[in-house]
């Protein structure tokens, strides 16, 4: 399997309230690029829902999304890292789960 074009990494602390706007959000937005691309979501021991919206999120979409989940609570920095260990497109674009930045100006 070639290599995506476009990866995009996410770290996710108890973000169930905002996950679905971002599913609701991101998806389209990468879509419209014409592109290959994976998100990989990297949970940072969440103790709320978040791991449970990332499987359904990775059970519609398979085909680019991958999640790591962390046992337990390290920080976003090193969320981050393990994001960019996991990785494979040419380009990584951070991003993160609140939608402080719009998944819109990911072009």
């Amino acid at each position: 399997m070639a290599a995506p074009s476009l990866s995009v990494v996410i770290p996710v602390y108890n973000e169930e309230a905002v996950l679905p706007a971002l599913f609701a959000r991101l998806y389209p937005a990468l879509d419209a690029l014409g592109r290959s691309y994976e998100v990989v979501f990297v949970n940072d021991g969440s103790r709320d829902k978040s791991p449970a919206l990332l499987r359904e999120q990775f059970q519609k979409r398979p085909d680019v999304t991958r999640v790591v989940l962390f046992n337990g609570n390290f920080g976003q920095h090193m969320a981050i890292m393990a994001g960019f260990e996991y990785c494979r497109g040419e380009r990584v674009v951070t991003l993160d789960a609140d939608l402080q930045n719009p998944p819109e100006e990911i072009p």
